[in-house]
Order: C-alpha cells, then sequence, then structure tokens
C-alpha cells in the first residue's frame, strides 16, 4: 500500500515536472506564435487611448521586426504596401495607420508553422482586423497571410509578409 502512494505521488511529481519544463522553456513553435500574439496585442487601439499609450505601443510593435522586413501586400490598389521596410518605417507606418482608426483590434488564428532551417520559420496563417474608423465607418477585413520570421539573438523577428490571394467561389 505504501508503495502504491509513493508510485501515485511520484507520478503526478514527474506530470508538474514536465508541465512546468514545457512552461518555462516553451518549444520553437510557441515562441513564434508568442510574435503574433505580442503584435495583435500592441495593434490593439481603444477609444480615449492617450499619446504616451499609442507612442509606447509604437515602439513595441517595431521591435517585434527585423531590421529590414519585406511586404508583399498587392490585392487591393487602396492597400497596396510593397517593398522592403526599416523597423523604424514599420514603427511610422503602424502609428498612421492606427490614428486613422478610434477603435481597432488584429487577431490571428489557424496557424501552420514550419521551420525551413533552425533560424527561420514560415507561418501560413489567417489575420482578421476590425474596428472603427474615426468617421464612423465599421472595418471586417480577413486576409490569409505568409509570413517569415527569423531568429536573431535568440528572438524571433518578422521578416516577411504576403498576403496570399485565396480563389474565389
Amino acid at each position: 500500500m505504501v508503495r502504491l502512494i509513493y508510485l501515485i505521488i511520484g507520478i503526478v511529481v514527474l506530470i508538474l515536472v514536465i508541465m512546468s519544463w514545457n512552461h518555462l522553456f516553451p518549444r520553437e513553435e510557441k515562441r513564434v506564435i508568442r510574435q503574433f500574439e505580442l503584435l495583435s496585442q500592441y495593434v490593439e487601439k481603444r477609444a480615449g487611448e492617450d499619446l504616451i499609450a499609442a507612442s509606447g505601443r509604437i515602439k513595441k510593435i517595431s521591435k517585434l521586426f527585423a531590421h529590414q522586413c519585406e511586404f508583399k501586400i498587392e490585392d487591393d490598389p487602396f492597400y497596396s504596401f510593397t517593398g522592403s521596410y526599416t523597423r523604424e518605417e514599420i514603427g511610422g507606418y503602424a502609428l498612421r495607420g492606427r490614428s486613422y482608426f478610434s477603435d481597432l483590434s488584429l487577431w490571428f488564428d489557424d496557424y501552420k508553422v514550419k521551420f525551413l532551417d533552425k533560424a527561420t520559420a514560415q507561418v501560413q496563417l489567417t489575420g482578421r482586423l476590425t474596428g472603427r474608423s474615426n468617421v464612423g465607418e465599421k472595418v471586417d477585413e480577413v486576409r490569409e497571410l505568409l509570413c517569415t520570421l527569423k531568429k536573431i539573438e535568440d528572438v524571433w523577428l518578422f521578416e516577411r509578409f504576403e498576403v496570399v490571394e485565396v480563389l474565389k467561389r
């Protein structure tokens, strides 16, 4: 009976150690997905956001990108954004883009992470941007994205964003 209790306690301790290990040292896939979660969190804007909070978010957005990041968004002439940009330029565009909205949210889901090598991850996912413009128009855009992240100094940074055209029925 005593052995059974020790066996049960040992199994519980082993499970707790494994869960703690996974929480303290997440797998690379989780670290890549975490970057998208951070981007979503920093892009978010609520009515009444003050200038100091906005500038802090823009600074955090910039730090998620590599020093040079390529964008290929060509499916709509009004939203065309193609080229290679520095993280500072991306911060400027993010500030300008957020300023058109009183309320803004960005979600990502359906992650398909593929590691091309130890320091490069390619992620296909769905992005959804919702909000309300300063003039009261509702915005609800959904796009399929193909993103590349590069591991630089043990941090995954966005290196490339591309909108993938989805076939229409």
